[in-house]
């Protein structure tokens, strides 16, 4: 009987040894961001003194955190609004969307009469709680106001 028993808790050791050896995959997946609308009707133009229209959803089974928007100069990385020389730069947090797992980005973006025209970089920035990032990157044309 001693035998039969000491097989028993042997089998039974073994047995949580390969139960907790199992790989933990319980990460969740990368924010998912699609991009529909950046300008009217996903122009990718803006115009002076209008406002730039973004739209996106995001899903994020690790809940979002963050969504960053930044807007520059093509080629140019600075992060802080610049206002000088006609220069002109967003960089914006929004944590309202904090503790969602989906939901529609709609959001307007006032552009300063002041702005440089031409071409603008644009990205758009996920960050989940589990800090996963996922970036969406455009291209922006700005125009001069139309009549």
């Amino acid at each position: 009987m001693n035998t039969r028993v000491l097989l028993i808790v042997i089998g039974f050791v073994v047995g949580l040894f390969f139960i907790s050896c199992e790989k933990d995959d319980t990460t969740n997946p990368e924010p998912l961001v699609t991009l529909y609308e950046l300008g009217n009707k996903n122009s990718k133009i803006g115009y002076l003194g209008n406002k730039l229209p973004i739209e996106a959803e995001i899903i994020a089974a690790g809940k979002i955190d963050v969504v960053t928007i930044e807007i520059h100069i093509e080629g140019e990385h600075e992060s802080s609004l610049n206002v000088k020389h006609g220069s002109w730069e967003v960089d914006t947090t929004f944590t309202e969307f904090s503790g969602l797992k989906d939901t529609t980005f709609n959001k307007s973006i006032a552009i300063p009469v002041y702005a440089q025209i031409g071409s603008y970089d644009f990205r758009l920035s996920v960050t989940d709680m589990d800090g996963q990032q996922t970036m969406v990157e455009e291209g922006l044309k700005i125009y001069p106001l139309l009549n």
